[in-house]
């Protein structure tokens, strides 16, 4: 019988150790607990972030394709006015100085004045049209 009680009491002994161990697991489990909410926080906070930075990325990049196309537009209207003052000027000289029926100073005067307010008109138009792409950028 010797025997057995010290079998038992070394069994009750293995017991509470093994219950004081399952105690200290089980605190520091609930030690780990708010550790990890806090990371899970964070975590949920750098995906916030990540999204948002993506979007913003995604947002300048339809503005820059916008404005590339803007400036694509400004570049042909500014290379098309640029033709046809060209082909103004071009007009312009053979209409006073190429014409027969221009015989006097005084006509080629007032054709030149009338192609000087065409050409106003159109440095008119295109300014404003200029103006109007450029508020467009921004």
């Amino acid at each position: 019988m010797f025997v057995d009680d010290k079998h038992q009491e070394n069994l009750e002994k293995e017991e509470n150790l093994r219950l004081k161990e399952e105690k200290k697991e089980k605190i520091i489990m609930k030690e780990r607990r708010p550790q990890n909410s806090v990371l899970v926080g964070i975590l949920i906070l750098l995906i916030l972030q990540l999204l948002m930075s993506g979007f913003q990325t995604y947002q300048n990049v339809v503005k820059e394709i916008q404005r590339s196309q803007l400036i694509t537009n400004v570049t042909k209207y500014t290379a098309n006015a640029d033709q046809l003052t060209t082909q103004m000027l071009s007009d312009y000289k053979t209409d006073v100085y190429n014409n027969a029926n221009v015989n006097s100073t005084e006509k080629q005067q007032v054709m030149g004045t009338e192609y000087n307010f065409m050409a106003m008109m159109l440095l008119a138009k295109q300014n404003s049209r200029l103006m109007e792409l450029l508020a467009q950028i921004q």
